[in-house]
């Protein structure tokens, strides 16, 4: 979870990672995400990030992010979640007759949030809302497989489901009760809007409790023991100790002295590096680690491989911000050329080809 504060108060996102996927099929459901946070457009060039039409960044999973003038008195710097919809009087009927949300009118005409056909919906003004857009291109609403869910808080999750019910529209989960040892359980229910969206509520009390925030408190050495399925790992990348030939081909780092050495050894032989990031636990990492090992034999006379575990080497992984395996970035004299993010068996023949 993130955001800009604690979710009793503030609008957060919930980030989910699934190990072994490189990506998701993306529909044309979420427009996009609006936050007042002008400071952002020039961070995000700094870090590389693509930014289109002045005001737009895009994500490192494409998702876009509209980034807003400063609003005067708004504390919640999320401003709205824009969706696009089919038929703008059935989704009002849902939304703002059958919810309870109200039209608000006045952040409309905020500069980057016009739309030919749009309604600025929420249960107040200062959280933050659900823009809908009729795109009016023909298409219908299509979630793919990147699409989440929308969740609000509620007092009474048995209320809001016998309403909907009652009205005739999809119920995608009846309530259920998620007990939470050592807390209090949860009652939730998944609704569908008339475009499919995924609304989950929540109900407020239990959920309050279960997500009182941590604060990125981490047990990394609870979290160093087991793998990426709960199960605990045994010692080295690929769970074997290498035999002398695989050492030679791929160099094991397990540290920054390490690093600073292999890269003295390429540049005095005149060849490039490719540091190969991956770890234990990454399906990915081990379903390619035989073409790694055959690419390195291939190309030995230009190219070093070192191999390094980011749960090992964690300080290696921040330098390089590394954040998503398997990750290969090739060095020369010391800096970076090239880098690539995926386990594409022929993309990742050709990232090697292109260092030979």
């Amino acid at each position: 979870m993130v955001g800009y504060g604690p979710e009793v108060s503030n609008f957060v996102l919930e980030l989910t990672y699934n190990y072994g996927i490189d990506s998701y099929e993306q529909g044309n459901d979420l427009q996009y995400i609006a936050l007042h946070c002008f400071p952002a457009l020039e961070r995000a060039r700094a870090l590389g990030y693509q930014v289109v039409d002045n005001h737009t960044i895009i994500g490192p999973d494409n998702y876009k992010y509209r980034i807003l003038p400063y609003i005067p008195h708004r504390a919640e710097q999320f401003v709205c979640v824009a969706l696009r919809v089919s038929n703008m009087a059935n989704s009002l009927k849902y939304w703002v007759e059958l919810h309870g949300m109200k039209k608000i009118q006045d952040m409309e005409n905020i500069d980057g949030l016009q739309a030919a056909k749009s309604e600025m919906i929420g249960f107040s003004e200062e959280d933050c809302l659900l823009q809908l857009i009729e795109v009016g291109d023909g298409e219908a609403v299509d979630h793919a497989l990147s699409g989440g869910r929308v969740a609000f808080a509620c007092k009474s999750v048995p209320e809001i489901f016998n309403k909907v019910s009652s009205e005739g529209y999809v119920i995608q989960t009846p309530p259920l009760t998620l007990p939470t040892p050592g807390k209090a359980d949860v009652v939730v229910t998944i609704l569908q809007d008339p475009d499919g969206y995924e609304i989950c509520f929540v109900e407020d009390d239990a959920f309050y409790d279960l997500a009182t925030p941590k604060y990125d408190v981490i047990d990394w050495e609870e979290r160093g023991s087991r793998g990426g399925d709960g199960v605990p790992l045994k010692k080295g990348r690929d769970n074997t100790t290498p035999t002398a030939g695989e050492t030679a081909l791929l160099q094991i780092i397990t540290s920054e002295e390490d690093l600073k050495q292999a890269i003295a050894r390429a540049n005095a032989a005149s060849k490039t590096m490719v540091i190969d990031f991956g770890a234990s636990w990454c399906k990915n990492c081990k379903k390619i680690s035989s073409q790694v090992k055959n690419l390195a034999d291939v190309y030995k006379n230009s190219v070093v491989v070192t191999d390094v575990d980011i749960d090992d080497c964690e300080d290696i992984a921040d330098e390089y911000g590394v954040t998503s395996i398997p990750r290969f970035i090739a060095l020369k004299n010391g800096q970076k050329v090239d880098d690539y993010l995926g386990s594409g068996a022929e993309q990742l023949a050709a990232f090697f080809a292109k260092l030979a």
